[in-house]
């Protein structure tokens, strides 16, 4: 679609320049998410299978398991950095979402029922705003957010010392 900015003056304008262009965007994007998930989950559980095989068999390299444990390591690390299952799910159900609304809408059905144009058009506009709002924050929060893994030991540290602080002071 154009890079043009979209419009909410009439339904039609936002339908168009708004709710078909991201939903089109989250469909790339989660499709891409979605291979990369895959693509990386298959290759680390067929690595990880072959590991103790190559491991028993005989004129087989040392090295080669413990490339593919290594391999199995990085994609794991991979997706623990990236969360591409979560990134999918997420581009998904915001591309059903924004489907859902626009059929609700054009439909005239489920908390568009009963309403005139104007006001159904004004909280098509708030509601799909609203869910693009919540999806950027969700997605910040993930690419931002601390696995267990990735935490230094003094947060770790900290967080077990509340933990011990706040379990002494329930048995006060």
């Amino acid at each position: 679609m154009s890079t043009e900015t979209y419009s909410a003056r009439t339904s039609e304008e936002y339908l168009k320049t708004r709710i078909d262009f991201k939903t089109e965007a989250y469909r790339r994007k989660g499709e891409r998410y979605r291979w990369s998930y895959l693509i990386t989950a298959a290759t680390a559980a067929i690595a990880a299978a072959a590991v103790p095989v190559l491991i028993n068999l005989d004129g087989v390299s040392p090295l080669v398991p413990t490339l593919l444990s290594l391999l199995v390591t990085i994609l794991v690390s991979v997706e623990g950095i990236f969360h591409l299952r979560e990134h999918w799910k997420n581009y998904d159900l915001m591309k059903s979402f924004l489907r859902q609304e626009a059929c609700l809408f054009q439909a005239q059905a489920g908390v568009y029922r009963d309403k005139d144009a104007h006001e159904a058009f004004v909280l098509l506009v708030e509601r799909v705003e609203d869910g693009i709002s919540k999806e950027r924050a969700q997605t910040i929060e993930m690419r931002t957010a601390r696995t267990n893994d990735q935490q230094t030991p003094r947060d770790r540290d900290s967080r077990s010392s509340s933990t011990a602080n706040q379990q002494v002071e329930d048995t006060d």
